[in-house]
C-alpha cells in the first residue's frame, strides 16, 4: 500500500497552463465561443466562463444554487476580497439575456441576478452581525470570538476564521472597524455602522 501511495505522491503535480487566459478573453470550447469572466473572491484567480450567444454562464464556485462560496483572505493576496467578490457579482447580475448558469457544485439554475443579489444580501447580514457581535461586546475582540458569532459551532475551524477574517477585514478597510494587537493576537472593533 505504501508503494502506491509513493508512486502516486510522485504523479502529484501542478499542471502547467498552455495558455493564461485573462479576463474577456475569448476561448473556443465544444464548438462555442466563452468570454472568460476574472471573478475573485472564492479564490484570487478564479474564472467563469460566459456564452453569449447562447446565454450560458459556467459560474464555477462563483455563483452557487444554495450555498455561498467561502471567501477567504488570509493567502494576503487581495486586500480586500470580499470587496472584490461583491463586484465580480455586480459583473455577473449584470449579464444580458442569461437562459441557464452551470455552477461548480450543485444543479443548473435560471436566474443568476437573483441569485447573485442573494449572495451579496447574505455578505450584507453576516457583516451586520459583526456589527452587532462588537457592540454586544463591547471590546474588541479575536477573529476567533467574532467567528464564533458568525457560525453556527459545526462550521468552526480555519474556513469559518478566514471568512471571518475577510469580512473584519472588509469593514477595516471601509473605515467601520479599527484592528489592533493584544497578546500576539490580532482584535477588531466595529467602530461605525454602514
Amino acid at each position: 500500500m505504501s508503494k502506491m501511495r509513493e508512486n502516486m505522491r510522485s504523479n502529484d503535480h501542478t499542471p502547467r497552463p498552455t495558455r493564461r487566459v485573462e479576463d474577456a478573453d475569448v476561448v473556443m470550447l465544444g464548438r462555442r465561443e466563452w468570454v472568460s469572466m476574472h471573478t475573485p473572491g472564492h479564490t484570487p484567480d478564479h474564472l467563469c466562463l460566459y456564452d453569449p450567444a447562447n446565454g450560458v454562464v459556467l459560474s464555477g464556485d462563483h455563483v452557487l444554487p444554495t450555498i455561498t462560496p467561502h471567501i477567504g483572505a488570509m493567502d494576503g493576496i487581495a486586500e480586500d476580497p470580499l470587496k472584490e467578490f461583491f463586484h465580480a457579482l455586480d459583473r455577473m447580475a449584470a449579464l444580458p439575456d442569461i437562459k441557464v448558469a452551470l455552477p461548480a457544485h450543485g444543479h443548473p439554475f435560471h436566474d443568476l441576478a437573483k441569485r447573485c443579489i442573494e449572495i451579496e444580501e447574505h455578505h450584507d447580514g453576516r457583516l451586520q452581525r459583526l456589527r452587532d457581535a462588537s457592540t454586544e461586546l463591547g471590546r474588541p475582540a479575536t477573529v476567533h470570538e467574532l467567528m464564533q458569532h458568525l457560525f453556527a459551532e459545526r462550521a468552526w475551524g480555519s474556513m469559518a476564521e478566514s471568512e471571518t477574517y475577510a469580512h473584519l477585514e472588509h469593514l477595516r478597510l471601509s473605515h467601520e472597524a479599527t484592528s489592533s494587537w493584544s497578546d500576539g493576537l490580532l482584535c477588531y472593533e466595529v467602530t461605525a455602522s454602514a
